[in-house]
């Protein structure tokens, strides 16, 4: 029962900080912690990540919370910019699929979201276990985890490249999305690790880039859900 309690309560946390950019221009700074939990289910990752930005629009304060495990993912954002404050909740159904509630100045909106319409969502890109979502190519849904909404466009096939972090050149690989709702670009390492992000989503061009790298996990192994619903893989960290 020792044994069995220690292994619930187990838990390894890792932070990661970046700088913000619009249009270029560094506005702002993102802090993402994430918390791993062992389960005698699979592991769970708990996620908090919050963003504060100077844009012409007003100052920018958004706070997310998150759960990712073996049986799905759920998120909470809470957005202010200006005087405007918006918060979106999202709860990852049994098939794959999401169910959405969003609340802001024009009252509260409901969506059920088919699996097909979403592939990950922004707040995975934080999550080392479910940034492995990006390894395929084709058409995808990316679900804004800051307001509800959903870019689709074309996955291109990974690439090689690097990012410098701290002064030093760190390997990764480069993912595309293309498509009418407009372009992003992310880089992560060989540990699932977000190094770098661009997003074109629209009509402005937000970046960030990594100022800090958690040093690697080096224990046991990490469940990844490829598809929900469809069995789960093992991947050494």
């Amino acid at each position: 029962m020792l044994l069995l309690l220690a292994t619930l309560a187990s838990a390894d946390e890792s932070t990661m900080s970046y700088d913000v950019y619009l249009a270029g221009k560094d506005v702002g700074d993102r802090t993402v912690t994430v918390r791993f939990l062992q389960r005698d289910d699979g592991e769970r990752r708990v996620l908090s990540v919050v963003t504060k930005a100077s844009a012409p629009i007003g100052e920018v304060s958004c706070r997310q919370s998150g759960q990712s495990s073996p049986r799905g993912a759920n998120f909470t954002t809470s957005l202010q910019v200006g005087a405007e404050v918006s918060e979106v909740q999202g709860i990852q159904a049994p098939n794959g699929g999401w169910q959405l509630v969003r609340a802001d100045t024009e009252g509260v909106h409901e969506a059920a979201l088919k699996p097909t319409q979403v592939t990950f969502t922004t707040l995975d890109l934080f999550d080392p276990g479910r940034t492995r979502l990006l390894g395929g190519t084709g058409h995808v849904g990316v679900l804004v985890a800051e307001t509800g909404a959903i870019v689709e466009g074309e996955l291109k096939a990974g690439e090689s490249t690097t990012v410098k972090v701290a002064g030093k050149s760190l390997a990764g690989t480069r993912y595309v999305v293309d498509g009418e709702g407009g372009h992003a670009e992310f880089v992560v390492d060989e540990n699932g690790v977000l190094l770098s992000s661009q997003l074109s989503f629209f009509g402005g061009v937000m970046e960030t880039r990594a100022k800090t790298v958690p040093e690697p996990r080096s224990f046991g192994t990490i469940d990844v859900v490829e598809t929900p619903g469809s069995g789960t893989k093992e991947a050494d960290l």
